[in-house]
């Protein structure tokens, strides 16, 4: 597989079994149609490093990275937009439960909720300093895990 650049490379999620999309340092966004056969840059607009992406269906998605990007898209990436974040740590996972319910963590115990499709952001208490690496969510449960053995779960 020939990919069009050579920055890293971070994350990548595939919507069913066609579409899917790779993130990575520089704003890098990469989108793929066939497979992950062949791969195209998408223009993120943003010069951070972007280090997880998380697509609802072809077209919704949402990726978030250093300083606290946050960008989405609702047409499968053709087009990115910055959503305003007064939080400046470095995002490391997104993750959607449902359409309108997500969820990003990162540095600094930092775990963000949307619950307006991730047009705002609000910051949740972790109780914990160190830097969140993974995240899983479900509509009923969720769970955060990272530095120095730290996990956090939530239950509905």
């Amino acid at each position: 597989v020939i990919i069009p650049t050579k920055n890293e490379l971070f994350h990548l999620d595939f919507n069913g079994n066609s579409h899917g999309w790779i993130v990575g340092d520089k704003g890098l966004v990469l989108a793929s149609t066939d497979a992950g056969k062949t791969w195209s840059t998408q223009n993120s607009g943003v010069p951070r490093a972007l280090f997880a992406v998380n697509f609802r269906d072809d077209n919704n998605g949402f990726a978030v990275g250093g300083g606290g990007t946050i960008i989405r898209t609702t047409d499968g990436g053709n087009t990115w937009i910055k959503v305003e974040n007064a939080f400046p740590d470095t995002l490391k996972r997104v993750s959607f439960a449902d359409d309108k319910n997500g969820w990003a963590v990162g540095h600094n115990g930092t775990i963000l909720l949307t619950s307006d499709k991730g047009r705002t952001w609000v910051k949740q208490s972790s109780g914990v300093k160190g830097d969140f690496y993974g995240l899983f969510i479900s509509k009923k449960s969720g769970c955060a895990v990272g530095e120095k053995g730290n996990v956090v779960t939530y239950k509905r």
